[in-house]
């Protein structure tokens, strides 16, 4: 079984070998380049050749397209700054924030990232999943409107619409899922759903709809979520996986994932801190035993959040072969 097939696998909680390994890597692949993150995004090229690289350097099982929330941010007129050579930008401001309808032609950011993605399906998509990144609704409208006193319904509809459009550009190019980050609201995602479910779960449906039509796997990215909320969530958005960054889990965690896993038919993305060697091998330690006694079908890890660009090679070739038992 090939890493493709074994993620797809993960998703109908089907995998009977190894969890896979989905790593978010950034600005960790323009450093391997020696090429600035800036200069990297801004060519298909370069960044179609780096993301490849990164990922036959390593060996993990699935190429994410990119780990940055500023891109839909932008097109909607948000300012955002480089802080570094190999640093993901962030948003410096949304002072001037219109809500329209918005193609994501306008964006050439948007159609580099999609000429990238279509040709990693095209060079790698039959042997490693090929998994697109977009901003989730909730940290979006928070975004634009945060301490704006903006129409939250206007915003939550432009930016579903324009969510929509993503989305439907990436099935378009036969991705094997779309990840949906909700991260960035942290602990805080839960109050801003619940302040507005009904048009927020009214988006998601249509954008998980969408994924799972073009035999996709839709999965939201949270952090910092209390376990007791998971069932909530799932009934209110039915994705088909969800990445739980920050979390530290115990054994105690992983047997109630577990539960879950079998009785909501949902995927667990399982967070490993790539950038504190320390802390990685223990919480691999836990998760690994766990795996290795009970052999969970639908769990597979990520990095907790995206993977520093100054991180040491030989940690990751270490994680990974500690994975794949070589």
């Amino acid at each position: 079984m090939n890493s493709k097939t074994a993620f797809r696998n993960t998703f109908k909680l089907m995998n009977g070998e190894r969890p896979v390994f989905v790593p978010f890597v950034y600005g960790l692949a323009a450093r391997l380049g020696q090429i600035p993150l800036q200069e990297m995004i801004s060519d298909a090229t370069y960044y179609t050749h780096l993301l490849e690289d990164a990922c036959e350097l390593f060996g993990y099982d699935g190429i994410v397209n990119n780990y940055d929330a500023t891109i839909e941010a932008e097109v909607f007129d948000c300012e955002i700054e480089w802080p570094g050579d190999y640093d993901t930008p962030r948003i410096t401001g949304c002072s001037q924030v219109e809500l329209r309808e918005i193609n994501p032609e306008e964006s050439s950011r948007i159609q580099v990232l999609l000429e990238t993605t279509k040709r990693t399906v095209m060079s790698k998509g039959k042997d490693v999943a090929i998994i697109g990144v977009l901003t989730g609704p909730c940290s979006l409208v928070k975004t634009l409107t945060d301490d704006k006193g903006g129409d939250t319904g206007s915003a939550i509809a432009a930016v579903g619409g324009f969510i929509t459009k993503l989305v439907k550009s990436l099935c378009e190019l036969r991705v094997d899922g779309i990840f949906f980050r909700e991260d960035p609201l942290n602990s805080g995602y839960r109050e801003v759903l619940l302040a507005n479910s009904k048009p927020y779960t009214d988006t998601y449906a249509t954008l998980f709809n969408m994924v799972k039509h073009y035999n996709g796997f839709p999965a939201l990215i949270v952090r910092n979520m209390e376990p007791g909320f998971i069932t909530e969530l799932y009934e209110m958005t039915k994705p088909s996986g969800l990445i739980l960054l920050g979390r530290k889990v115990s054994n105690y965690d992983m047997a109630y994932l577990q539960k879950l896993a079998d009785s909501l038919k949902i995927a667990f993305g399982l967070p490993l801190q790539t950038g504190k060697q320390a802390e990685l091998m223990e919480q691999y330690a836990v998760i690994g035993q766990f795996v290795s006694e009970h052999k969970p079908t639908g769990f597979f890890y990520v990095s907790d959040g995206e993977i520093p660009s100054d991180t040491p090679a030989e940690v990751l070739h270490g994680l990974i072969s500690e994975m794949q038992g070589t």
